[in-house]
């Protein structure tokens, strides 16, 4: 059985043995989170791919700019791949606070099932 399909069957069973609802809502939330999470991650994953992509093609662009002899164009694109770069940088933060938050909350489902 698959991780969240494990933990969504145990707070049904929480739910059906009568257990009290602060906590059962408490581990509704910690899986409503970790999904949420896991969905942010991906999402940025992809995202990351897709500026990369673009950085390396701005990366192109500017050392054949250079080859031609075309200088003012190689500023233009390495002024682009620099923003490229930064965009790579954000998503990269961003998707590391990610990871911190799913690491956390999956922290927090495993102490309240425990607890329960």
């Amino acid at each position: 059985m698959r991780y969240p399909a494990l933990i969504a069957s145990a707070t049904a069973a929480l739910l059906l043995t009568g257990a009290s609802t602060a906590s059962a809502s408490e581990i509704g939330r910690d899986i409503r989170d970790i999904r949420r999470d896991r969905a942010d991650i991906h999402h940025d994953y992809n995202k990351l791919r897709e500026e990369r992509s673009e950085r390396n093609h701005d990366l192109k662009r500017e050392l054949r700019a250079i080859e031609h002899g075309n200088f003012r164009a190689a500023e233009q694109w390495d002024a682009r791949r620099r923003q490229e770069q930064h965009d790579v940088n954000a998503i990269k933060r961003d998707l590391r606070r990610d990871q911190i938050d799913l690491a956390r909350d999956r922290a927090d489902l495993h102490r309240d099932l425990r607890h329960y």
